[in-house]
């Protein structure tokens, strides 16, 4: 009996060194950013004027943007990048889907984006909406029926300001992200025609 204890004690004895030197789980992230819409729920459906349905072939897109608001920003924010796009599209078979909206150089002080955002390269306050499909600044979803899109609206806190233009792509826009992201926040509208 006392052979069995003592080779037990061992056992741990040996062993504890390494459970120590176990590296600890990942900690799951706190609550950071948050993106929201007055003008639809998280999951929700986007109204109509905020979508493709009110577009009539062969002229300018009506659609207006949605206000948006986020919270949470962390010290240090420089400016924010807001990308929104559409999950459900399949593009050439490969991984793309469809970009709605983006935008880079918000400022960093800001909180919110109004209603109706003006759709041109450049905003009076430095904000850069590079062309998406077919124009500068936000285009409204125009899923066929039956089946619901999910619209992706995600903000992200960034400690510089990119240096780009209104001619950089959504992969240039990531690329020059990468490193520099603070913080990060989302919501889902969802819509079909």
């Amino acid at each position: 009996m006392r052979s069995t204890l003592f080779a037990a004690a061992l056992a741990i004895a040996a062993i504890g060194p390494a459970l120590a030197q176990a590296p600890a789980a990942p900690a799951m992230r706190a609550v950071g950013m948050t993106l929201s819409s007055p003008d639809f729920p998280d999951g929700g459906i986007i109204p109509d004027p905020f979508t493709g349905k009110v577009n009539t072939p062969g002229q300018p897109p009506k659609a207006v943007s949605p206000a948006l608001t986020w919270s949470g920003t962390p010290a240090g924010t420089q400016s924010f990048v807001l990308i929104m796009h559409d999950l459900d599209v399949m593009v050439g078979k490969g991984t793309g889907d469809n970009l709605h909206w983006l935008a880079f150089n918000i400022p960093g002080t800001a909180t919110a984006l109004p209603q109706n955002v003006p759709t041109t390269a450049t905003l009076a306050d430095g904000t850069i909406q590079p062309r998406n499909r077919n124009s500068h600044g936000y285009q409204g979803p125009g899923a066929p029926a039956p089946i619901y899109h999910h619209y992706v609206f995600g903000i992200w806190a960034l400690d510089a300001k990119l240096n780009l233009d209104e001619n950089a792509t959504r992969d240039e826009v990531l690329k020059a992200m990468d490193g520099h992201v603070l913080d990060k926040g989302f919501t889902v509208g969802r819509f079909h025609r």
